[in-house]
């Protein structure tokens, strides 16, 4: 089924804020919400007093009639002809409906006069440089030399999208045995986990039911598993068992267990955006990034936490803990996906972020996760946050298991306009003798 990306009503400030660029740092994110609120409040109040605008008598077609409450104001203006008690009383009105927003900011602290200062710079001095400015970036590339980020267009260029990305060269894991108990088998690496498939060391039901255990015995600790694919797991299992069987092997993530960010919609499940108002909202549409891995032969086992409507890590069901620290919660809307793959629950899992809600979560849970450059992985049935922001990308315990799950989703997405064939180097071709690494002494203390 295809079908453009699901948007949720969500709340307009958490929206606002999340599509703000520097939402690290706090300066700037207050900034944002006040402006925001200041923007409700003059609309809610404009609304709240549009009947007090002054109406016309109709016994006296010059004088404005005001309710009860806003005589006494009115009072204050000294007497004078229809016409200067006519603007006197607008002045009342408009000071009324101004100082309302600033109320609502507890900024009522200025007298009518200031009030009236206030508004009349507004209209003298920043509303016409922000209409200029609108105007400015309103067209195409805002007249400017390179694009505006203002104006968001999710076309790429025919230019930019006519070189077809070649595939990585997977490391080989030649010798690798299977170990003797489970637990070491959970923590095996996705290219690890691969070979044994491969080389029918396990079969794919077998690690699934590995994977479905685990999921199921620490889910209760953890709250990080909206909802388990049991069935549709083992039938996918089933059948990457039957293909290996006839020689057919689909590449490093054949018959591998994964779990999915329930942003991410699979027909005949629950696709909750981690929302009471949507826990039982079922979409029968097949995600672009589902499709990708399903053809890579990967096994869904489990839809696993997003933060409400993709904010935080407080879902309808509880708040996602960090495996290495259950004192701690996660951080970040990508939770579930973190907090499985650090604890062995799963192999690898898919999470998104708009600003943070990959890194945050796989610096908070110890995984090591990628955040991929915008338009590289298609997000055809997955819940919109912010167009021009979303991502989705992988977590992993492996820094190549990142790289081999970037390979089997990117791509261009013919129902999302904004993902493209990305060339990328192969990164297992690298010469790692030849980069100089750069790393943040105190870095721990930023994530702590």
């Amino acid at each position: 089924m295809k079908g453009p990306r699901p948007t949720p009503p969500g709340n307009m400030a958490a929206s606002f804020l999340d599509m703000c660029p520097d939402m690290s740092f706090p300066l700037p994110r207050f900034r944002s919400s006040l402006v925001l609120t200041l923007l409700s409040s003059l609309a809610v109040c404009s609304a709240f007093l549009s009947e007090f605008q002054p109406r016309r008598d109709c016994t006296n077609n010059t004088s404005p009639v005001l309710p009860e409450s806003h005589r006494l104001l009115a009072n204050t203006c000294p007497k004078m002809d229809s016409k200067n008690s006519s603007e006197c009383s607008k002045k009342v009105v408009e000071v009324s409906q101004i100082r309302c927003a600033l109320a609502l900011l507890d900024a009522d602290f200025f007298n009518d006069t200031k009030v009236l200062e206030i508004a009349k710079a507004a209209k003298e001095f920043n509303i016409p440089i922000v209409r200029a400015n609108r105007k400015l970036v309103a067209s195409v590339n805002g007249g400017l030399h390179n694009p505006s980020p203002l104006v968001f267009n999710p076309e790429w260029s025919k230019e930019q999208s006519q070189d077809k990305a070649g595939r990585f060269n997977h490391p080989l894991t030649l010798g690798t045995r299977r170990p003797k108990n489970e637990e070491d088998i959970a923590f095996m690496s996705v290219l690890e986990l691969g070979e044994l498939i491969k080389t029918k060391q396990i079969t794919s039901r077998e690690l699934t039911r590995i994977f479905l255990k685990r999921l199921k015995r620490y889910n209760p600790v953890l709250e990080a598993v909206i909802t388990y694919t049991e069935d549709l797991a083992y039938k996918q299992a089933q059948e990457a068992d039957k293909l290996l069987s006839k020689g057919v092997y689909l590449g490093p993530l054949h018959g591998i267990p994964y779990g999915l960010k329930d942003i991410i919609s699979v027909p005949h499940y629950n696709t909750t955006w981690g929302s009471q108002t949507f826990k039982n909202q079922v979409l029968n549409m097949e995600a672009w990034v589902y499709k990708r891995l399903k053809s890579a032969g990967a096994i869904l086992v489990a839809k696993l936490v997003t933060g409400s409507l993709a904010y935080d890590d407080i879902w309808f069901g509880g708040r996602t803990r960090n495996p290495w620290n259950i004192e701690e919660f996660s951080t970040g809307s990508s939770a579930g996906p973190a907090a499985c793959t650090s604890a062995g629950m799963v192999p690898f899992a898919i999470g998104s972020e708009t600003a943070g809600s990959i890194t945050f979560p796989a610096a908070r849970c110890g995984v090591t996760a990628l955040r991929p450059t915008f338009g590289t992985v298609g997000r055809t049935g997955v819940m919109s946050l912010s167009e021009s922001l979303d991502k989705l990308g992988p977590f992993c315990r492996y820094a190549a298991d990142c790289a081999v799950i970037l390979d089997a989703i990117r791509g261009k997405d013919p129902d999302d306009h904004s993902s493209r064939d990305i060339p990328f180097g192969d990164p297992f071709s690298v010469d790692i003798t030849k980069l100089t690494v750069g790393y943040l002494e105190d870095a721990d203390k930023e994530v702590s």
